[in-house]
């Protein structure tokens, strides 16, 4: 039997592929959604920029810093931990040129947040290719050294997706790759089996026309196609600095983006905000409820969903 994980240990404990019957579900499991932060960098080293990170580094130089600010991102964080969450989940680009210092900035971030946290890497985290060591696996503590993974709390399965690749200079976009999307099918396949609620966590939004092609998600079909088969009770992602909701193509999945955490912006739907989720077993199934935050608490925008966390073996 895998147990449930304690609030100390969901963001450590080591991934497998098979999951056994999980506990009966006790409480309602309160989920924070935040993406996109592009928290402060450290000075970046010269050698560090002879590549596409000088083309970025010019961006964040003449723009970027004047509209991802971190006092934005601060009060994001402080109405989420006066809103009593389980866990909060970050869906990317944590940094913006994926440095080591970077990582090491971003992993004491993490450190500090008032819940426990999860994360996955985006494209900006990936921008360049690097030795795990120097980037990823600093974050092992809220992630796993393998991609999809899974956490379970009280009957939520929460699955880590990597879509981040380098890319040329100009391009953004992801990839999650065949072995990835095989074992994210037979994950959700067996999650599914186990009645447990599937909640999916990728950067790029696996569906057509919600970011333009250079930033798309290359494999996004194929991905599609992955969730068609196997199911998921909902799929969260960044990338876009949008708050959007729409579906996953061809199902009734929910597909739920957020704007940065740290972004300036009069439109309102790129305004920061963050995804208050509340998850509760409904019949058979799960009842996943948003409230869309503002900085100053506000909620601008409200769904429900009853959705079933059973697929058929």
């Amino acid at each position: 039997m895998t147990p449930d994980l304690p609030a100390d240990t969901i963001s450590s404990r080591q991934t497998s592929p098979v999951i056994t019957p999980a506990p009966a579900v006790i409480s309602t499991v309160t989920l924070a959604h935040i993406s996109d932060p592009h928290l402060p960098p450290p000075p970046v080293h010269w050698r560090e920029a002879l590549n596409k990170r000088a083309l970025s580094l010019l961006s964040w130089k003449k723009h970027r810093r004047y509209v991802h600010l971190e006092q934005t991102c601060a009060a994001l964080v402080k109405d989420i931990g006066r809103s009593d969450v389980d866990t909060i989940l970050v869906s990317g680009d944590l940094t913006n040129f994926g440095t080591p210092d970077e990582f090491a900035a971003a992993a004491r971030w993490l450190d500090a947040l008032p819940a426990q946290a999860l994360v996955i890497p985006g494209n900006h985290d990936c921008m360049v290719r690097q030795p795990d060591s120097a980037g990823l696996h600093q974050w092992e503590r809220w992630s796993a050294r393998q991609y999809p993974y899974v956490r379970i709390q009280n009957g939520v399965a929460i699955v880590g997706v990597n879509s981040g690749i380098p890319t040329a200079p100009f391009m953004a976009c992801g990839r999650v790759a065949h072995r990835q999307r095989e074992r994210l099918e037979a994950l959700l396949q067996e999650l599914g089996r186990e009645g447990l609620c599937r909640v999916v966590m990728i950067h790029h939004p696996p569906r057509r026309g919600l970011v333009p092609w250079r930033k798309s998600l290359l494999d996004h079909r194929e991905v599609a196609a992955v969730f068609r088969r196997a199911g998921a009770e909902i799929v969260l992602h960044g990338h876009s600095h949008d708050a959007t909701l729409t579906h996953i193509a061809g199902t009734d999945i929910p597909l739920l983006g957020v704007a940065s955490a740290s972004l300036t912006d009069e439109r309102p739907h790129r305004q920061a905000c963050w995804n208050r989720l509340s998850i509760h077993p409904y019949g058979k199934g799960w009842t996943i409820t948003l409230a869309r935050h503002r900085l100053d608490g506000s909620v601008s925008e409200r769904a429900s969903w009853n959705r079933s966390g059973r697929t058929e073996a």
